[in-house]
């Protein structure tokens, strides 16, 4: 399934695709970033992508979620305006997905290929694609969300040139693939070089690389110098992960109904942990607080001041006391990781449902924001004074909801 795009975009460009039958999917995006100095800005096009949802971050966890300068993301600093295809694979059920691919501020989309794979050990795809030329940069990234990566195969062509000889360099969960016998090219695994144009030695090669590396998320990249051609690549994985015995996939993503918690916050979507952040902070207020605490966190992601993520925003150390660690609460504790547990309390169930809707409508918009433009807010239970002592500032009061009061510091 391929769909030919080629526009640039300016807002979130949402793909929607069917699967005739659950199983393990590659779905490609090709896209364009150029720099700011292309675009004559301050800032760079970046690119990143979610699957029903799901979001992509660095590997080794930052203090701050990273999405758009990763492996999984296109950016524009590195590009400048070439062609870079992800390519992730995923364990899907049968029926609709949706693909969103949200630029910063602008992007240009190629295409979206969406390919069902016969076979979920042994992975082969062919490519067959020469690089656009230009120097040292990021080409193609494959994707895997949770798997056991037991082994990767490139087959790539390479030529030497009088000035500047075709490169491929192999980075592999952020370890550079060393060529053993080079100095010159040490941390290029397919080099072109003079040695074999004089011995006639067919420039195709094709490289294994064992791996056998855990359970988790996996990033390997292609960088490419001028124009190499990638031939084909080849994964071996375990699939068990993937899938249990039932053929479901393990790696949950949670949902409305099904909200409790995976151990990362990165699996939820944005309305997911917006709804947490809500539910642990307001969950006994009437509606309008709710929906104002939610207003308040997306003042601060629009706010330049603030990450510009709701994950970031959220997850910003001791911003929200829901998530600080060290409150020993284990309610609220609960109350955060599994909104809903084993309640069989229907009024309970209808509220964080009602919570959910409020998270996607705030985000999308689609709400008064009856904060006022607040960006701080804090429970009567505190006074005004001491809320002040402990942000070391003095926001103006700006709305009076339920049983918190919401702030606004200017810029």
């Amino acid at each position: 399934m391929t769909r030919k795009i080629k526009k640039k975009i300016s807002a979130p460009y949402v793909h929607a695709f069917q699967i005739e039958k659950s199983g393990l999917v590659a779905i490609f995006v090709s896209a364009r970033c150029k720099s700011a100095k292309q675009i004559k800005s301050r800032t760079d096009e970046d690119l990143r992508a979610e699957i029903d949802g799901f979001g992509f971050r660095e590997l080794l966890p930052e203090k701050y979620i990273q999405q758009y300068n990763i492996p999984a993301s296109f950016n524009g600093s590195e590009l400048k305006g070439l062609k870079k295809t992800v390519v992730f694979f995923v364990m899907l059920k049968k029926g609709t997905h949706i693909v969103n691919l949200i630029p910063r501020p602008s992007a240009y989309l190629e295409d979206i290929i969406v390919q069902e794979l016969m076979d979920q050990k042994d992975i082969a795809i062919s490519i067959n694609e020469q690089a656009e030329d230009g120097d040292r940069r990021p080409w193609f990234t494959f994707v895997l969300a949770y798997a056991t990566l037991k082994s990767f195969t490139i087959s790539a062509s390479v030529q030497y040139r009088l000035r500047d000889s075709d490169d491929l360099k192999i980075i592999i969960d952020n370890a550079i693939q060393e060529q053993e016998h080079s100095r010159l090219h040490r941390f290029w695994a397919f080099a072109g070089n003079f040695l074999k144009k004089i011995r006639q030695e067919k420039e195709q090669q094709e490289k294994i690389f064992s791996l056998d590396f855990p359970k988790t998320r996996h990033y390997i990249e292609i960088w490419a110098d001028r124009i190499p051609i990638l031939h084909a690549v080849a994964l071996e994985i375990d699939p068990a992960f993937f899938q249990d015995a039932t053929g479901e996939t393990k790696k949950r993503i949670p949902t409305v109904d099904d909200p409790k918690w995976t151990g990362d916050f990165v699996d939820d979507t944005e309305q997911m942990i917006l709804a947490r952040a809500i539910w642990g902070e307001a969950r006994d207020q009437n509606k309008e607080a709710r929906i104002a605490v939610a207003w308040s966190i997306r003042n601060r992601v629009e706010d330049n001041r603030w990450a510009d993520t709701y994950h970031a925003v959220i997850l910003e150390y001791k911003q929200y006391s829901a998530f600080w660690e060290e409150i020993p609460n284990d309610n609220n504790l609960m109350a955060l990781c599994d909104p809903i547990g084993t309640t069989n309390n229907s009024a309970d169930r209808a509220r964080w449902t009602e919570t959910y809707e409020i998270a996607g409508k705030v985000i999308g918009g689609d709400m008064e924001d009856y904060s006022n433009g607040a960006n701080f807010y804090h429970d009567t239970s505190i006074s005004q004074r001491e809320f002040y002592k402990r942000i070391n500032l003095q926001p103006r009061l700006v709305a009076s909801v339920g049983r918190l009061r919401f702030y606004y510091e200017p810029k």
